[in-house]
Order: C-alpha cells, then structure tokens, then sequence
C-alpha cells in the first residue's frame, strides 16, 4: 500500500478523520481492492498511531458500505463489488436524485441556481479546454448542490453516499467518461429547475442517472474487481 499511505498524518483534523481520509482514498482509488483485507495492526504500526483512531475510521467507512466486516474473527475488508449490487446502487441513486431534483425544483433560490450555472459553466470551460481533471469534483458538486437546495439534510446526505458508492464501482469499470454528453444532460436538469417545473426536474434526473448506468454496464467490466455473476435484470423506474 504506497500513495495514499506514504503521507505522513498532520495537520488539525483528528487522527481519525485524517486515517479515514486516507483508507478512502485508497478505496477508491483501486489502492486497496475490492475484498482486500484492512489490516489493523500493519496499519497501526505505519502510520505510528494507536489502533483507536483506526477502528473508528473503519466503523465509518463501513457505514458508508466502502468496508465489510463479515465476522468478528475474520477482521474488516474492503467491500466487495457485484454486477447485482453495481445495478442497486444506481437504482438508488436514481430514486434519491430525482426526488432531490422534483423538490428543489419548488423551493430552490435564484442564488443556489446561480452557483448551479456556475458549475455547469465550469465544466463547460474545463471539458472546452481538455482539462479533465477537474470534472469529477465539480459533477459532484453539482448534483449534492441540487440536493442541498431541498433544504433536506438527509436527501443531502444519502445523494453524497451514493455517489460514494457509484464512485467505489468505478475502479473496476474501464471506459472513458462522457463529459460531453454529462453536460448536455445537466442542461436538461437545469432547464427544468429554472422553469420550476418538478416533474421535467424529476424525470431529467431520473434519465441521466439511467444514462450512466447504461454506459457503464455496456463498458468493459473488470471482473477481477467486479463479481460479473452476481447479477439480475435492471429496472430503472
């Protein structure tokens, strides 16, 4: 385990929030793979910190569903990634977001659509530049930020793990993302914000996570970080 685990900890976050940080990182990365054990003790003694800090970490991560315990005796290991499950979690996320978009649509303000066309504008400039870098954050922000504006912090909140999750399936999906065809999609989710339409939100939403899925599942799928044959019929209502 190099990279995320080379850094030394500091700073003025807890111990615990900065071991997290990092186990995360490493998580999502494809640092630490998919059914890969989290070995405390080796941990403990690389970073030169007690093991406290870091069983509160892994408590965390696996309440986000990044970590697995599967029994006291066998330690904690990085959650293992299926096609069956691939597909649950764009189903949930699906739901949320269009739930997200619908609400938001009837309460949010011209200022939080401003910082939305900000986004969009920004990744309008990056992707025209080639700079792609960017992307991923300011996608992220975009959609939480449609969250956000429902004035529920728990759609917040559930919108933030999905995409923790779908981020978690991408380490074994190897296709190139489509930001130009992200764009368009989140004009189509802004158009019906600015018009405070719920329905047109909710159903724009609805479609661009439908749209992600779809690509990603006609993508080569690595099957040695994904569990191909765990899988059912998709139904994306």
């Amino acid at each position: 385990m190099a990279d995320a685990f080379d850094r030394p900890l500091g700073g003025f976050q807890t111990k615990a929030d900065l071991v997290y940080e990092r186990l995360r990182d490493a998580i999502l990365s494809g640092e630490l793979r998919p059914g890969e054990r989290v070995n405390i003790d080796a941990l403990s003694r690389q970073f030169g910190i007690s093991k406290i800090p870091l069983r509160e970490a892994i408590q965390r991560l696996t309440g986000q569903g990044l970590v697995v315990q599967p029994n006291p005796h066998a330690g904690a290991q990085v959650a293992p990634l299926s096609l069956r499950e691939m597909r649950g979690v764009y189903l949930a996320r699906g739901a949320l977001e269009g739930l997200s978009a619908r609400v938001a649509a009837a309460v949010i303000t011209d200022a939080e659509l401003d910082e939305l066309e900000e986004l969009h504008a920004q990744m309008q400039f990056q992707h025209g530049r080639g700079k792609l870098t960017p992307m991923s954050a300011l996608n992220r922000r975009f959609h939480t930020g449609i969250a956000t504006a429902t004035r529920y912090a728990t759609l917040r909140e559930l919108t933030d793990l999905a995409l923790l999750r779908v981020q978690h399936y991408r380490v074994g999906v190897r296709v190139e993302p489509a930001w130009g065809q992200v764009i368009t999609e989140h004009e189509a989710i802004l158009g019906a914000l600015r018009r405070r339409d719920p329905d047109a939100a909710e159903r724009a939403a609805r479609d661009h996570v439908e749209w992600q899925l779809g690509v990603e599942l006609a993508a080569q799928l690595d099957p040695e970080l994904i569990d191909l044959d765990d899988d059912h019929p998709s139904v994306m209502t």
